[in-house]
């Protein structure tokens, strides 16, 4: 026996027989790939939902905490493997089909062999291919909670049947299910959930914009119209009479009717509108709750200004800048950390396990704001200076450091000899 604890209330019928909601139930119908595609390829607002967010996620990039020169090698690898442009498309095929793959090479014969980072020294690495879904199979996930891959699968195979060492593929996943025992060592499309939303919001539009050539229609009511339509010439006639008094109105801007267009014997003219205050309210409703589901602003999934009396969209902007920026570090970061460590020993030829990066804030400060926080810096700087508290040193060091990262003096960066940065 099966029983339900639920809220019910026996004078409104809340959750009793005549509760309607009572017969709802969520079945998961997987969405196929080709409807993907189409919906990524054919509607905006669902290739927008996909690519946002990956684009913000590196849009300022990240800031290597090393000395100039190991920066500068670091940077040099990042843009010669054009690791940036990868993790993009990956990012965004991750978050369309729900799984993407970065294969790295490293000229090894057998790539089913694992790639040990002692092996790799200054430029090594040869390329990353970016591998959708379709294109690379997902082996059994390792369930041993003492193994080094536990939750990953223990192997890949790519097209060709060649096998592929997990130690070689950076495994990027869209949305994440609930069990790693219902996946195929992939995650869900961030379109399987939103799609509904992104379909009603996009055929509200439609059927507003369907509405637009019904707007205002002509209504002339002819006297003994029906004995007109019996006979074929009666037809004939009526519709030769008013096709040319709608030239006439065409041309001159005047339509001629029988009548004096008051009295029931003659012809009587009217105009028929439609109201369309309040639909723009419920087309915006549903990009609203389109937005809302996909975690974008409105403001930045529209492109539009705030509307409202005192609204500047500031506080929103700032809770999606956090959101994307604690997606950098809870998701990204750890999902790159092998290939980070490749890429260490590629550019400098050698670990270095105290080598770290930041991500860079997405919020740009205006000019005014720049000089605003430049000064104080600067006056803390000088503060410093005079008490003694920092060595001179060590002070200079951080001052230069500021200046180039800061984006205040162009082309001081390259007077210090440091990377822009």
């Amino acid at each position: 026996m099966w029983l339900a604890d639920r809220l019910a209330n026996l004078v409104s019928g809340l959750g009793g027989p005549r509760d309607k909601s009572t017969g709802n139930l969520h079945v998961h119908v997987p969405r196929a790939q080709a409807e993907l595609d189409a919906a990524y390829r054919d509607n905006w607002l669902a290739r927008k939902v996909v690519d946002i967010v990956p684009f913000d996620m590196l849009r300022e990039w990240r800031a290597w905490q090393a000395p100039p020169e190991v920066a500068a090698a670091l940077a040099a690898s990042e843009a010669r493997l054009s690791l940036r442009d990868r993790l993009l498309r990956a990012l965004r095929l991750a978050r369309l089909h729900g799984g993407a793959a970065i294969l790295i090479g490293d000229g090894a014969p057998d790539p089913a062999l694992p790639l040990d980072p002692e092996t790799v020294g200054q430029g090594t690495l040869r390329y990353l291919h970016v591998l959708p879904r379709g294109r690379i199979q997902a082996g059994p996930i390792e369930g041993d909670p003492l193994s080094p891959w536990f939750g990953e699968p223990k192997g890949y195979t790519i097209a060709g049947g060649q096998a592929v060492h997990p130690s070689r593929v950076v495994r990027l996943l869209g949305a994440a299910l609930p069990d790693d025992a219902v996946s195929d060592g992939w995650g869900d499309s961030v379109l399987q959930a939103l799609l509904e939303a992104i379909d009603q919001a996009t055929a509200a539009s439609a059927h507003i914009a369907a509405m637009l050539p019904e707007a205002k229609q002509d209504v002339i009511s002819v006297p003994g119209l029906s004995q007109h339509l019996s006979t074929e010439d009666g037809t004939r006639h009526l519709t030769e009479r008013f096709a040319y008094a709608a030239r006439m109105k065409g041309l001159f801007g005047m339509l001629l009717l029988e009548g004096d267009g008051r009295s029931p014997e003659g012809e009587r003219y009217q105009q028929k509108q439609l109201d369309f205050s309040g639909l723009p309210e419920v087309a915006r409703l549903f990009l609203q709750v389109a937005a809302g589901a996909a975690d974008i602003p409105v403001t930045r999934l529209l492109g539009q200004s705030p509307a409202g009396l005192n609204a500047t969209g500031e506080s929103d902007i700032r809770n999606y800048h956090d959101h994307v920026a604690a997606r950098q570090t809870v998701e990204l970061t750890p999902a790159i950390a092998r290939l980070d460590r490749l890429l260490i020993r590629d550019a400098l030829g050698r670990s270095d396990p105290a080598l770290r990066y930041a991500w860079r804030p997405l919020a740009q400060a205006s000019e005014r704001e720049k000089a605003e926080i430049g000064r104080l810096k600067a006056e803390t700087a000088a503060m410093l200076a005079r008490e003694g508290v920092v060595p001179a040193e060590a002070l200079s060091r951080g001052v230069e450091g500021w200046l180039c990262a800061a984006d205040l003096f162009p082309g001081i960066a390259a007077a210090f000899g440091r990377p822009a940065g």
